[in-house]
């Protein structure tokens, strides 16, 4: 957690990065049969022709994996509870109990979409277009994937599939508390149309 949590590494302003933003300056190396492979930091598209060259998996933030992983620190809470309480982020002498540290995460992804201080979202990026035109601002798109730094969107722009988890984060933070998630559990993340539905419960799923 110190590394994830550490925004010289893993943690950005806008989510958890896909690799440490430490191998920017220190790549990693492999060597073999006399010759060299290298991986390295890098925060947008890939430099590579690999797998069609648009996907990265070296430096962006994409939403299911920090939504896996807000899912792990909130079930590891509900073991620790308030008292386990770790630095976040790293070196800023704030110490957080594992909810605390997964609402931050969540927020920060939240905050690709939100205006900022001069009234532009981090995910339109450059785009002059989607940034100021009144036809266009306020239509959000769900892009693939993240840019580690600034947040813009990448790759395909129709990601509504795991893009649009981020409505359950701003909807699980913005209804249950620390100490409510401990009595609620997985139930939280069950959208009231599927808990109509029938979805079974934390406690049903067990038994």
């Amino acid at each position: 957690l110190a590394r994830m949590l550490d925004e010289q590494e893993f943690l950005s302003p806008y989510g958890i990065r896909a690799l440490s933003r430490a191998h920017r300056e220190h790549p990693y190396v492999f060597r073999t049969d006399g010759s060299e492979y290298g991986v390295s930091y890098l925060p947008a598209e890939s430099d590579s022709g690999m797998f069609g060259g648009n996907s990265n998996w070296r430096g962006p933030i994409w939403m299911p994996m920090n939504v896996l992983l807000v899912r792990a620190l909130l079930q590891y809470y509900m073991y620790y509870g308030d008292e386990f309480t770790v630095e976040c982020p790293t070196g800023s002498g704030r110490q957080m109990h594992l909810f605390d540290v997964a609402k931050e995460i969540a927020a920060r992804l939240t905050r690709i979409f939100l205006r900022d201080e001069d009234g532009r979202r981090p995910v339109y990026g450059g785009s002059k277009t989607f940034q100021t035109d009144p036809h266009w601002r306020d239509h959000v798109l769900f892009y693939e994937y993240f840019h580690g730094d600034n947040g813009a969107g990448l790759g395909a722009s129709h990601q509504t599939g795991w893009t649009s988890l981020v409505a359950v984060l701003i909807r699980l933070f913005g209804t249950v508390d620390a100490h409510a998630w401990r009595e609620v559990g997985r139930d939280a993340f069950i959208s009231p149309a599927r808990q109509r539905a029938g979805a079974p419960t934390e406690e049903q799923a067990q038994t």
